[in-house]
């Protein structure tokens, strides 16, 4: 992986760093004040995959994922009822 600073990873890495930094440092910050750092972070992930998912930059294979052994998405389909 290229992570140097003009590579695509990198731009990526700064798009969803800006969306997530509207969480810690910007103006939204202020709906941070109660929350939990576990809610914060979540929050701040949330808003970054939002923008890369708008963007086309990144997309769902809901297949491949249930294809991947070993990680919890498929058991917590299930105990959501999915």
């Amino acid at each position: 992986m290229d992570e140097n600073a003009d590579s695509p990873f990198s731009l990526i890495l700064r798009i969803g760093c800006r969306a997530a930094d509207g969480w810690a440092v910007r103006s939204w910050a202020q709906l941070t004040i109660g929350m939990s750092p576990r809610d914060i972070a979540r929050s701040q992930i949330r808003e970054a995959l939002l923008h890369l998912l708008e963007l086309g930059l990144i997309d769902i294979d809901e297949d491949r994922l249930d294809a991947v052994e070993n990680h919890p998405l498929p058991a917590w389909r299930e105990a959501a009822g999915g």
